[in-house]
């Protein structure tokens, strides 16, 4: 076991990805020596997103390790600093290809001198580029043109997805309007609720759960979009979702629930809400931990604390 990392897991050993040292020990490698580098996040955007055709991914286990990795990363990172493992940059469309249910028809030459005149092209990457910048004018000129809304990245993503990922609400709004498939999943098996949850975007959640988005729909990892959010610390969207009904005990392929991944990673106000909420603190994950015995393991006093008087 490398010392080094198990000091970054804050001195034990309770979730030590014990599978990916063995299976891939040059990414585990990779990992730590990018640690305090601003690569890592760009690395773990590489590993976790299948963006390259022929690849299959890895298995469920070491996936589960590597996402919890990036994630306590992500928590130790200072609270000023507003980096994404997942950034949809630009470059992320170098190796654009279409969804074969959705090929993509050149629009009238009208739309292509409108869009010019916004610099953007009239293209994929152009639709996908006006949601990410929020330029909902040009958005509005794809959707004039007829272009299909469900028009997929190499990624899966569609233009609704880039939107609520960039917490872009007047395009989620002008999208949906415009009948987005607001359950559409990327190859991941996340929807546009679990992007919009991942970055705190309250405004694009809740106009996803207004038009029917699938509030307890797990990605390939089984995580939901109130787990997406509890890892992430977005108090105000763990709080819209519960307000809308949320299955707040549902399970991961590794057996957590939003509970453990709060008192894990230390997030004592989302941990109250979900104790206050019904949340059953008596669900052992895989590993037969319950999220109070997380919070001891990972030293967590205050929610500890919370244990006790809750």
């Amino acid at each position: 076991m490398n010392q080094r990392l198990i000091r970054i897991l804050g001195g034990t050993t309770v979730n030590y990805p014990y599978a990916l040292e063995n299976s891939y020990p040059r990414i585990l490698e990779t990992i730590l020596s990018l640690w305090d580098d601003d690569e890592i996040d760009n690395y773990f955007m590489e590993l976790m997103v299948n963006d390259r055709g022929g690849r299959s991914g890895f298995p469920p286990e070491i996936a589960a390790e590597i996402m919890h990795l990036s994630l306590v990363h992500a928590a130790q990172e200072p609270p000023d600093k507003h980096k994404d493992i997942w950034d949809a940059a630009s470059n992320s469309f170098t190796n654009f290809a279409h969804h074969p249910a959705t090929d993509w028809s050149a629009p009238d030459e009208h739309y292509k001198i409108e869009l010019q005149k916004l610099d953007i092209p009239c293209t994929p990457e152009g639709f996908f580029e006006a949601a990410e910048t929020g330029n909902r004018t040009a958005v509005a000129l794809f959707i004039e043109a007829k272009i299909n809304t469900e028009v997929h990245d190499n990624r899966g993503w569609t233009p609704l997805m880039m939107a609520s990922f960039h917490g872009r609400d007047e395009v989620v709004g002008l999208l949906i309007k415009h009948d987005a498939d607001v359950n559409a999943l990327d190859l991941g098996g996340n929807s546009a609720l679990h992007w919009a949850a991942f970055g705190g975007h309250t405004a694009c959640a809740r106009q996803l759960m207004q038009n029917h988005a699938r509030m307890d729909v797990r990605n390939n990892f089984g995580w939901t979009p109130l787990m997406q959010a509890t890892a992430r610390n977005h108090l105000e969207v763990v709080v819209l979702l519960i307000d809308n009904g949320v299955n707040l005990d549902t399970a991961a392929d590794d057996g957590y629930t939003a509970l453990h991944k709060a008192a894990a990673l230390g997030y004592s106000e989302i941990a109250r809400i979900l104790l206050e909420q019904g949340a059953d603190r008596k669900l052992k994950t895989n590993d037969g931990d319950t999220a109070e015995n997380l919070a001891v393991k990972s030293r967590q006093e205050a929610v500890v604390s919370l244990f006790k008087s809750v």
